[in-house]
């Protein structure tokens, strides 16, 4: 691996790290050579994904609708050593239902995990490294929802159009202290999350609609998180890399 997308000596945390796109992401960087700190609520699930990753990651439960779980959480990593990348992965889609039928209890656990949670992990990381006059990177695992409506999934949608104009609005004003804020967003991916959709019978249609032919794994995107957490990118910042299979292009 060219030095620059290696992350030795560095410390990195990945919210929601314990399956699926944030557990491959936790490990495409321990096998670069960082340490992860994984945040999930499950226990569980958490104490399967440090075995599996290794002795370079530590497992914290983390409630990512919960400012204060944040606070403590945040600062337990960076007990550790300076947290210099983070990657806000949790979120979740609850429901899949149409727009008028969505509640109350629908709306408020979307937005608290995936806009507010993103958010204050992010102050949380980016105050305590301006303290320390140390640069960063974070990176927001966003969709390609946020600009192409998907049926059912408004208000989902709604919750990754936020965090792209977060990203971006966040990117601008920390700059100038070294801290470079972008986001990923995901076609299709097959996890845990949208395993049941790929084995209805609408899964094959989604794959056809795909111009190269399939979905993505999540290793397809870990790459893109290497790329953004190394110095391969220190140049980007404020950006939406979208990863999708040339669905964007229909």
């Amino acid at each position: 691996m060219d030095d620059a997308f290696r992350l030795e000596g560095r410390l990195a945390v990945v919210t929601g790290g314990s399956r699926g796109i944030g557990f491959a992401i936790a490990r495409a960087f321990v096998e670069a050579g960082a340490r992860v700190v994984i945040t999930a609520r499950n226990a569980d699930q958490l104490r399967e994904a440090e075995a599996a990753l290794g002795p370079n990651a530590i497992g914290k439960v983390c409630d990512n609708a919960d400012p204060a779980q944040i606070a403590r959480a945040a600062e337990e990593a960076w007990r550790l050593q300076p947290v210099t990348v983070l990657v806000n992965n949790a979120g979740v889609s609850s429901f899949y239902k149409r727009a008028e039928f969505v509640s109350v209890e629908d709306w408020d656990p979307a937005f608290d995990i995936n806009v507010r949670g993103t958010f204050f992990w992010s102050a949380e990381i980016a105050r305590r490294l301006f303290e320390a006059k140390l640069g960063g990177s974070i990176i927001n695992i966003s969709s390609v929802a946020a600009t192409q409506p998907l049926a059912r999934l408004s208000v989902y949608g709604a919750t990754k159009a936020a965090m792209d104009s977060l990203s971006r609005g966040l990117a601008l004003e920390w700059a100038d202290r070294g801290v470079r804020v972008n986001s990923i967003a995901p076609g299709w991916v097959d996890t845990d999350f949208t395993s049941d959709l790929f084995a209805s019978r609408w899964g094959e249609t989604l794959r056809a609609d795909v111009p190269l032919g399939r979905v993505a794994d999540a290793a397809d995107i870990t790459g893109a998180a290497l790329y953004l957490a190394s110095d391969a990118s220190s140049y980007v910042t404020g950006t939406v890399l979208t990863i999708d299979g040339g669905r964007s292009l229909r």
